[in-house]
């Protein structure tokens, strides 16, 4: 009887099933009819979308991972299609919906940190982001921003949050998100074919053309123009991170000798390739904080670290100053070369109205003097979502009346949209998950796995903080968002199994107190 019942069950099934299919066929024929090619990629992506949906969620979360940092990538640069970067920005606003979904049919015993959650209640960390969000939001709706200019921008601000969402409450498995980690140095490996494709081939192609700096053309995996600029920051940054990642993986025995040596080598050549300053900067930066446990208990071991480190940026350093310097600066010896390097940079006035360009620290400074105490709100809580971007699609309301691009920088770019109080709340929130990094990293209840895991998240989380000032990447890149996303998932799932752990001795310990047994 209940065979014939599922028999019947699996025959409707099937034949609804069907049935939908001829429906979205008539339909799609007449789409395609009557509006032309526009309607079939519309459709395809719909259907795509809704076949998605219904993935096992670590198969969309490695589709996530891949896309981003092996797909995307090529089909922008080699491939010239721009609007490829929506791909992973639409997989993050799947694993986005699908998460309450997830979370409601799994129950709360299924994510097996919910206990712990209950006792934690809303860490500050979370505080400080649902601050950022809530200024967003309030901003956004404050400044009554267009329809369109909220879709566009919403994808660098929310889309990808899902991927935190679901690895910090464990939807994910843990040794999912350890694999990833495991994962993502290799690919310094896999683009140094295009790295010297793109150094020794596109690169003098413009030289010689004279279009734009050769150096721009050079951004690994990550994306861009060949004929204009790209992702090199955002290479140069997960380069960077990588290899302090590598070095907490050999140094803690989870990584030969020769697997490391490999892959320090391509991230050393991959960003030596690309005249990419903020890896110079940041290079010292990221192993002092990978190494910031032996500084405190081994300084002699933390030193030789962070001279390790300052060696490899002054040979990143004279390999630049070997390649793009001009005839008039080859005599500059590598400090003053390292000084005229970053000299527009810091300059609080430069303004180049041909390129459009202007100077990070005179963006701030711009910012600054268009918002006084005349204009409180805005000062405090800016224009909302994409007020200052410049695209093809939308100019923000901010950034139209001006001949420069007003968001040099992440930094500028969140004061223009979420002003003082949404600014700070994120620069918060970073600098809390760099504390909560080194806290775990050093806990003796976490596992030697997790301990590298927090280590290495905190290694991201100094490098998106640096980056706020430098870049636009955490603003505009998804590469550097998924990094940061990835680490602050793990250093809230670590954090969550720590306080479960303590949860479950309390009230093991307070059971056998009632019975009168030894806890």
């Amino acid at each position: 009887m209940i065979l014939a019942s599922r028999s019947r069950a699996t025959v409707w099934g099937t034949l609804s099933f069907g049935f939908f299919l001829l429906v979205i066929g008539v339909f799609s024929g007449l789409a395609i009819a009557v509006v032309g090619p526009i309607a079939a990629a519309v459709l395809a992506i719909v259907a795509l979308g809704a076949a998605a949906f219904f993935l096992p969620l670590p198969w969309l979360v490695i589709t996530l991972f891949a896309a981003s940092f092996l797909v995307t990538g090529q089909l922008i640069y080699f491939g010239q299609q721009d609007r490829a970067l929506w791909l992973p920005f639409l997989l993050g606003a799947l694993i986005l919906v699908r998460y309450p979904f997830d979370r409601m049919l799994r129950g709360r015993q299924a994510i097996g940190l919910s206990v712990a959650a209950r006792a934690d209640g809303l860490s500050l960390l979370g505080l400080c982001l649902l601050v950022y969000f809530a200024v967003a939001v309030g901003a956004t709706l404050i400044n009554i921003v267009a329809p369109l200019q909220i879709f566009v921008s919403s994808k660098e601000y929310i889309f990808l949050w899902g991927v935190y969402l679901v690895m910090g409450t464990g939807l994910v498995a843990p040794d999912l998100a350890s694999r990833i980690w495991a994962w993502l140095p290799w690919l310094m490996v896999v683009q140094l074919p295009l790295v010297f494709y793109q150094r020794f081939v596109v690169a003098p192609s413009r030289a010689a053309r004279h279009v734009g700096a050769e150096w721009d053309a050079i951004v690994g995996a990550f994306g861009g123009n060949p004929e204009g600029g790209g992702a090199s920051g955002a290479m140069g940054v997960f380069c960077v991170v990588a290899m302090a990642f590598v070095a907490l993986r050999w140094r803690r025995g989870h990584l030969s000798s020769f697997q490391a040596a490999i892959l320090m080598i391509s991230g050393l050549l991959s960003i030596a390739l690309a005249e990419i300053k903020f890896a110079v900067l940041l290079l010292p930066i990221a192993f002092g904080m990978a190494f910031l446990r032996d500084i405190v208990q081994r300084p002699l071991r933390g030193v030789v670290g962070i001279f390790v480190a300052l060696v490899l940026s002054a040979i990143v350093l004279f390999s630049y100053k070997l390649q793009y310097s001009t005839s008039q600066f080859k005599d500059e010896s590598i400090s003053e070369y390292f000084n005229s390097m970053f000299t527009s940079s810091s300059d609080p006035n430069f303004v180049n109205m041909r390129t459009r360009e202007i100077g990070r620290t005179a963006a701030i400074k711009f910012w600054w003097q268009q918002h006084g105490i005349d204009n409180p709100t805005q000062l405090l809580i800016g224009h909302g979502i994409g007020a200052s971007r410049v695209g093809s699609m939308v100019v923000g309301d901010a950034a139209r009346p001006w001949p420069f691009n007003i968001g040099r920088s992440s930094l500028a770019v969140l004061l223009w949209e979420t002003g003082l109080l949404g600014t700070t709340a994120l620069v918060l929130a970073l600098l809390l998950a760099c504390q909560r990094s080194f806290v775990l990293a050093n806990v003796v209840r976490v596992s030697p796995v997790d301990q590298t895991l927090c280590a290495g998240s905190g290694v991201v989380c100094v490098a998106v903080l640096c980056g706020l000032v430098y870049n636009t990447d955490f603003m505009q890149t998804h590469q550097t968002q998924l990094l940061l996303m990835l680490a602050l998932g793990t250093l809230t799932r670590v954090r969550l199994e720590v306080l479960g752990r303590a949860v479950t001795r309390q009230s093991s310990a307070a059971q056998a107190a009632m019975r009168g047994l030894p806890a």
